[in-house]
């Protein structure tokens, strides 16, 4: 996402460094719990803990933590055909992603 797209600059370098190592840098505690959230999501699940869970509460409702979670999830769609190699190659199909001024993908 780093990378330009569809002509827009999405995520600066400085930025994808911190994101990158976000457990000991200067990021916000919640901008951390939502990656923790993220990487837990991505790797795995089932170690979601007790205490991620609080901490997560810390900082988001209990609707804000289903739209992360759904919103990670989405992005990460392709795992499940990839893992079982049932998913197709590509040819020419790739489309430009777009984002809004809030970072929301439009199209």
């Amino acid at each position: 996402m780093r990378l330009a797209v569809a002509g827009q600059r999405v995520v600066d370098e400085t930025l994808a460094a911190k994101v990158d190592g976000y457990r000991t840098n200067d990021l916000p505690a919640a901008h951390k719990a939502a990656l923790a959230l993220a990487d837990a999501l991505m790797t795995q699940p089932g170690q979601i803990g007790p205490q991620l869970v609080a901490e997560l509460k810390r900082h988001f409702t209990d609707q804000q933590l289903v739209e992360i979670t759904v919103d990670v999830m989405k992005w990460n769609g392709q795992k499940v055909p990839v893992a079982l190699g049932t998913d197709a190659a590509l040819e020419d199909e790739l489309t430009d992603l777009v984002f809004d001024e809030r970072g929301n993908w439009v199209r």
